[in-house]
Parts: C-alpha cells; sequence; structure tokens
C-alpha cells in the first residue's frame, strides 16, 4: 500500500513538474515575443500634406492613418508620432525649422523612422510667378535647386539620426481632371519626381514613395469633374487620399519592419 503511495506521490510531482516547466517556458516564449515587437517612432516632416490638410475626418492625415494602420500589427508593440508638417513649406522652410528648433532635432534623433512630404509649393512657386507663361525650363531650374537642397536636407538628417529609414512621398499632379490637355505639367511632375528617387538612391535607407497613380485621376470619363482622391480645395488630399498615401507608406514601412531595419 505504501508503495502504491509512493507511486502516485511520485506522478505527481512529476506531473506537477512538468505543468511548471510548461507555464515557464510559455512565460519566456512570451517575453521574447513580446521583446521583439517593435515600438515605432514616426518623425513626420514636410508642408500641408504632412500637417494633413483638407483630411475632412480631420484625423491628420495619412500620418494618423499609418499610426492607426500600424498600432494593429502583431509585430508592433506601440506607435508614437511627431508630426512636423507646415503649410505652404518648401524645401528652404523646412531646412530652416529643423536648423533652428531643438525640439525638431531632438525628435529626430530619437526616431526610428522618419517620413517626408516636400515639393508641392516648390513647383507651385514657379506656376504662381509664372501664371500661364511658365515654361519647362522655369520647372527644369526649381527641380535642379529642389534637388540641390534635398541632398543637403537629407545630410543634415543623416547627421542627427544614422539608422532610421526615411520615406518621401513623390509629387503629384492635382489638376489631372480638369487640365488634361496640359501634357506639359505631367512630364514636369515626372522628371521632378525622377530626379527626387535618383537623389534618394544616394541615400542609406532611403526610399521614395510614388503617389501619382494613387491620387491622381486618368481618363476620359474623368476629365471635367472633381477628383475623388482630393478635398473641395481641388489640391489636397481628402481622407480617401490620405488613405491611398498611408497604404503605400505602409507597405515599404513593413518591408522594414521585416528586414528589420525598425528597431
Amino acid at each position: 500500500m505504501n508503495k502504491k503511495k509512493y507511486w502516485f506521490a511520485g506522478i505527481a510531482i512529476i506531473i506537477f513538474a512538468a505543468i511548471l516547466t510548461f507555464y515557464f517556458v510559455q512565460k519566456e516564449q512570451e517575453r521574447k515575443r513580446e521583446e521583439a515587437r517593435i515600438a515605432v517612432n514616426l518623425v513626420a516632416m514636410g508642408d500641408s500634406l504632412t500637417e494633413g490638410s483638407g483630411d475632412e475626418k480631420d484625423n491628420g492625415g495619412y500620418v494618423g492613418i499609418i499610426a492607426s494602420m500600424l498600432s494593429k500589427r502583431e509585430d508592433v508593440r506601440s506607435v508614437k508620432t511627431e508630426n512636423y508638417g507646415v503649410g505652404g513649406n518648401r524645401i528652404d522652410q523646412l531646412m530652416k525649422r529643423l536648423d533652428t528648433q531643438p525640439d525638431f532635432q531632438k525628435d529626430v534623433k530619437a526616431a526610428n523612422a522618419i517620413s517626408i512630404t516636400i515639393g508641392g509649393n516648390d513647383v507651385m512657386k514657379v506656376v504662381r510667378s509664372k501664371l500661364l507663361d511658365a515654361e519647362k525650363q522655369d520647372f527644369t531650374k526649381a527641380s535642379k535647386i529642389f534637388d540641390q537642397k534635398l541632398k543637403e536636407l537629407l545630410a543634415e538628417i543623416r547627421d542627427l539620426n544614422a539608422d532610421a529609414p526615411i520615406y518621401v512621398f513623390g509629387i503629384y499632379n492635382p489638376y489631372t481632371t480638369y487640365f488634361a490637355d496640359f501634357e506639359v505639367f505631367d512630364e514636369i511632375i515626372a522628371e521632378w519626381n525622377a530626379a527626387t528617387k535618383k537623389t534618394l538612391a544616394k541615400t542609406d535607407d532611403a526610399h521614395f514613395i510614388s503617389v501619382t497613380k494613387q491620387l491622381e485621376e486618368r481618363g476620359d470619363t474623368a476629365v471635367g469633374k472633381a477628383n475623388p482622391n482630393l478635398a473641395g480645395d481641388l489640391f489636397h488630399p481628402n481622407h480617401e487620399g490620405y488613405q491611398k498615401m498611408a497604404d503605400a507608406l505602409y507597405k515599404e514601412m513593413v518591408t522594414s519592419i521585416h528586414e528589420g531595419n525598425i528597431r
């Protein structure tokens, strides 16, 4: 009888030890999974597209949307965003803010992801100054100046933060439905974006985010109608347009997470 008691006690101890081991193994696996999850710290900078102008839901444009999208991922522990978008900014004005604002610099240093919208106001400066007299060479000159400033901006960001992936949105043509015959503007946008993409290729972990297909409305049926991706001002994206921008950025950021470049 005593032997049976010892036998049952031994079995009970073994079962208890197995349960205890399983519990601690599970806890360790959970701890490792939690450690592996990313705390995304995104600093967004640039013009009104970063500020979120035109978003009728007042959700902060693509910055608010991308934060919501990333926070739903199993491999993301938390999402923090800092928005340094100012409506009307050209690239020289963005650079001046980064040069002179300590909090801006501090946040860039702490970021593990950086997004930029810039260039639209540089193009529009030419349009406003020349109106219908603007020629392609005027935009070519402006593009070269912008390209040099972009190199300087990227270098300054890398001085502050050597590792965070940088995502730069291209510019788009908001006038495809009302000025569909103004083909030279399409050429200008395409060449401007090509130059930006070429510059980014020379900077480590810098990515070009094209939004022309997402935001421009093409086709005969669209002529003379409001672009459904744009707000009432017919220039800035509406919430749907910002969703498309966020979708494009999300795709790139997920790739960076999988490659271990956002950490």
